[in-house]
């Protein structure tokens, strides 16, 4: 417990009155001195019971709204003071120590304070973390103060929170098909299947029903084929998410898995969707089922929200709370695929992928990735432009979640981390290596096919390159992959 000034006052009241009273031959100056003195130890008794009281009363709580981020990454940390007091108890502070590996932005003072009648009170502070490392929030530093202002005494609460701060982000991110890099910046979508626009965004092939106001004459007198000219939609387009993080996405070396590789792609959307105000949504999937969905809002904090999530995503599993949701379209299979069987023809798969979305209401086995997609909400599955991160593991899964999503979607856009990338042993072997990717590169082809389906390779640069140069040295066997 500590004393304040103005007890320091108050003592020194007393002696005046009594010095006064002894010079002046005046008991009652006395009498009030001592009166004084007997007030000031029956505040400092109460005050000492009040604090023991209030120490049992009170409940203070620190939370992170995540537990793994990015350096010079925001996270929100909050404090919170709760007193279980029947009624009016002594008035606190509470100050927030934040840890030397964060930096505060401009915002509020790191204080809770409740008065003598407050139940309860709240803050919340950005902060930003600057330096890689595992990290534990210092306990609070709690001051309580009596109602005259004689007396303070400070106890510190338990320490909050850990957090763990990551390196920034994977290294250069080879994002193309059959070996060649994207030119267009990941997450600039464009407007196929819209009408009217504001400016021209590219030209391509004229196809059967597009409209003739969009003929590009000059293009088609050019290279003496018809052509027309793509348009960016005057109204924002709904953006969904899909991010696959089951335990295959964990294969690569540390820092640089699969899962790394696909959530700076699906990063790259989320930052696209905020600068355009695009409706922006998102599903996440692991071995049990999804585990965190939203449908397309265009709010700040639904693109904070998606990014955060995008950063915390870990191969770890997590609890889905769509397990409910999953579980109630569980049922016996009618129809082309045999529902015992794990593992489906490649005709089965085709068939099931194109299968009308009257009876596309089945839970398949094994398969989280497209019972997720299917569980989830209408406006998540509607969506105008639907990603889907996810690796090659398992093609007949992949078919069938982008059969279902083209049904709903759109446009769907599929990046695939393909396996043999990843596999640091198998790149001492390049012909086996390249033999494999050319597998998978035909399974991208034939997804890429599908009407209104993208599909893109995403992998380590220096890898890809390897894995190329184990083809055939003849340059045009080389360029047909």
């Amino acid at each position: 417990m500590r004393v304040t000034r103005r007890f320091w006052l108050t003592l020194t009241a007393i002696g005046s009155l009594i010095v006064g009273g002894g010079l002046l031959d005046t008991p009652l100056l006395v009498v009030g001195a001592v009166g004084l003195a007997g007030w000031l130890l029956a505040m400092q008794f109460a005050f000492v019971r009040g604090v023991s009281r209030l120490k049992d009363e009170l409940t203070v709580s620190q939370s992170l709204d995540r537990s793994r981020i990015r350096t010079d990454a925001e996270t929100n940390y909050t404090v919170e003071a709760s007193v279980n007091a029947a009624g009016d108890h002594l008035p606190l502070s509470i100050e927030a120590q934040i840890p030397l590996a964060a930096r505060m932005e401009a915002g509020p003072t790191p204080d809770v304070d409740l008065g003598a009648s407050m139940q309860s009170s709240s803050v919340t502070l950005p902060l930003t973390w600057e330096t890689v490392g595992n990290y534990t929030v210092p306990g609070a530093t709690v001051t309580v103060s009596d109602g005259t202002g004689l007396f303070t005494q400070s106890f510190t609460t338990g320490p909050g929170p850990e957090i763990t701060v990551e390196s920034p982000s994977v290294g250069p991110i080879h994002v193309g098909q059959s070996g060649k890099r994207l030119l267009r910046g990941v997450g600039e979508h464009d407007a196929r299947g819209r009408t009217g626009g504001l400016s021209a965004e590219e030209i391509r092939k004229y196809v059967p029903g597009d409209a003739l106001k969009y003929v590009d004459w000059k293009a088609t007198a050019r290279l003496d084929e018809a052509h027309v000219r793509n348009y960016e939609a005057e109204s924002n387009r709904s953006v969904v998410l899909v991010l696959d993080h089951r335990q295959t996405l964990g294969d690569g070396a540390p820092g640089e898995t699969k899962l790394e590789h696909l959530k700076a792609v699906a990063a790259a959307f989320q930052q696209r969707a905020e600068a355009t105000r695009d409706p922006l949504g998102y599903v996440t999937i692991d071995d049990a089922g999804v585990t965190e969905s939203r449908v397309p809002v265009a709010r700040a904090e639904v693109y904070r929200s998606c990014q955060h999530r995008i950063s915390d995503l870990d191969t770890e599993t997590e609890t889905p709370p769509t397990a409910t949701t999953t579980a109630t379209h569980t049922g016996t299979m009618t129809g082309m695929v045999n529902p015992a069987a794990n593992t489906q023809s490649p005709i089965e798969a085709t068939l099931l992928a194109y299968r009308s979305a009257a009876g596309s209401k089945r839970h398949l086995p094994d398969q989280p990735l497209y019972n997720g997609l299917q569980a989830a909400p209408q406006e998540v599955r509607s969506a105008d432009l639907l990603v889907i991160c996810t690796d090659d593991s398992n093609p007949n899964e992949l078919r069938n979640t982008v059969g279902l999503a083209r049904r709903n979607a759109t446009e769907v856009v599929v990046f695939i981390t393909p396996s043999v990338a990843f596999d640091t042993d198998l790149l001492t072997d390049l012909d086996t290596a390249y033999e494999r990717y050319r597998a998978f590169d035909q399974f991208r082809r034939e997804l890429n096919e599908i009407d209104s389906v993208t599909a893109y390779e995403v992998g380590s640069p220096d890898q890809i390159s390897a894995i190329l140069s184990g083809s055939p040295a003849n340059t045009d066997q080389r360029g047909s992959v």
